[in-house]
């Protein structure tokens, strides 16, 4: 896998010579989390922190299980566009590539 990001306004590239299951099983434990929380307090929305965290933990498959932190979660954010990020998250957990690849 690879991911190009923009760091200290340098173009990057980064690659992974695999996706580990890891990646995948990580992105099932944050969503199970996120359901029991759901069925817990009913409709509430998260609160901004939870939100974070989970975000965090998302991130964190790619900055920490797939690229073996070679760039941190505030690289990431700073360095991609949202959809961008987005693509990369969808094909490190479904296998799915962007159609431009």
């Amino acid at each position: 896998m690879k991911i190009e990001l923009y760091i200290d306004g340098e173009k990057k590239i980064f690659t992974a010579p695999f996706v580990p299951m890891l990646a995948k099983r990580k992105f099932l434990e944050i969503e199970a989390a996120a359901e029991k929380r759901r069925e817990e307090k009913g409709d509430t929305p998260p609160t901004a922190q939870e939100q974070l965290e989970e975000d965090d933990k998302i991130l964190s498959i790619l900055t920490d299980i797939i690229f073996k932190k070679q760039f941190t979660i505030e690289q990431l954010l700073e360095g991609a566009s949202k959809e961008y990020i987005d693509a990369k998250l969808l094909e490190a957990v479904w296998g799915i590539k962007p159609e431009d690849e």
